[in-house]
């Protein structure tokens, strides 16, 4: 993009253009991560003179002692979604050569501020960030001045100099409507992720594109509080026909209270869920869902942050498609005339 304002700040792009090299070589040369015959690095260093350029900080990191590690913040790792997520990124990160620092930010009261405490030490080249409740904005814009940050799966409108690699939440929430609406369902429960969180919000809001009367019910993505919201719900006489949780943990949440209240699923209340984790599979009978291709998610996001600690503008990214992956929680409403229970009774 043409800067019509004052000089350009040079980058490292400029001095691998000056030096003929690449950007990657440049990088090595900063680093020492690499060996760079002495004739190139001569030719780098001058380039660097001529064009009085800085290292960003990531880089001055590097002269000072590269760590070959990756941070990586995820809300639970004992969430398969972020557990399988953490994999692919540290599986992608050995390809690197990176080792990868993993660390769950929802383990105990006051651990979030910890972790920022920890995370400014800068022990770390990089970060992927994942983040599973309102995230402290501005401590990750002051993370974002110190190394280089990608967030995958949560976006923020307040965060727009940060890359961001995630899936198409709205998109799958519409796929979720349209579906429910064929089979014949009108009246509709979704259970949210937690309010703020821009996946979750949208997650609804694709849904609620569809079937517009959908009743909203505020929870997390937590098993426990989707099964206490549910069931909450349900002693208070409201027995949707359909219930979409905003993830498959959460889902499983659901079809309990839904059996605890004597219901079946999908004669009494169909349920779908969103993420496609494995054990979506594996109940009986299998979760309805939203499948996001969770090991693109993880390779992308370390592939952006790689990129972004060699100097390089990151490629953009656009939202990954989902898809919607039929089982057996979801069928045709009950029968206006049928009794609510006698889908269990029939069992």
């Amino acid at each position: 993009m043409v800067n019509h304002g004052p000089r350009r700040v040079p980058t490292i792009r400029d001095v691998a253009r000056v030096a003929q090299v690449s950007v990657t070589t440049v990088s090595h040369a900063l680093s020492a991560k690499r060996p760079v015959s002495p004739e190139t690095a001569e030719r780098i260093q001058a380039a660097i003179e001529h064009l009085g350029y800085v290292p960003s900080s990531a880089a001055r990191t590097l002269q000072a002692g590269r760590t070959g590690m990756l941070g990586l913040v995820v809300p639970d790792v004992s969430d398969p979604f972020f557990g399988r997520l953490a994999m692919s990124v540290e599986r992608a990160a050995d390809a690197e050569d990176y080792g990868v620092v993993l660390s769950s930010s929802r383990v105990a009261p006051g651990r979030g501020a910890r972790l920022f405490d920890l995370l400014r030490s800068r022990s770390i080249d990089g970060l992927v960030y994942v983040a599973g409740e309102v995230r402290p904005e501005e401590e990750l814009r002051r993370l974002a001045s110190a190394y280089p940050i990608v967030l995958a799966d949560e976006s923020s409108a307040a965060l727009t100099g940060i890359p961001f690699v995630g899936a198409d939440h709205a998109g799958g929430g519409r796929l979720v409507g349209r579906y429910l609406r064929d089979l014949g369902h009108a009246d509709v429960a979704v259970v949210t992720g937690p309010r703020g969180l821009r996946s979750a919000e949208e997650r609804v809001a694709g849904f609620r594109d569809v079937l517009p009367g959908a009743a909203v019910i505020d929870g997390d993505f937590t098993e426990e509080v989707a099964a206490d919201r549910t069931a909450r719900m349900l002693a208070r006489g409201r027995v949707p026909t359909a219930v979409f949780a905003s993830s498959d943990v959460m889902a499983l949440g659901v079809m309990d209270a839904v059996r605890e209240a004597g219901l079946s699923v999908p004669g009494d209340v169909s349920v779908v869920g969103f993420d496609d984790i494995p054990l979506a599979r594996r109940v009986v009978p299998g979760l309805t869902t939203v499948r996001q291709p969770i090991d693109e998610l993880g390779r992308l996001a370390t592939a952006t942050l790689v990129r972004l600690m060699a100097g390089e503008d990151p490629a953009p990214v656009t939202p990954l498609p989902v898809e919607l992956v039929v089982r057996g929680t979801t069928g045709a409403p009950r029968p206006a005339s049928a009794p609510v229970g006698a889908g269990a009774a029939a069992r």
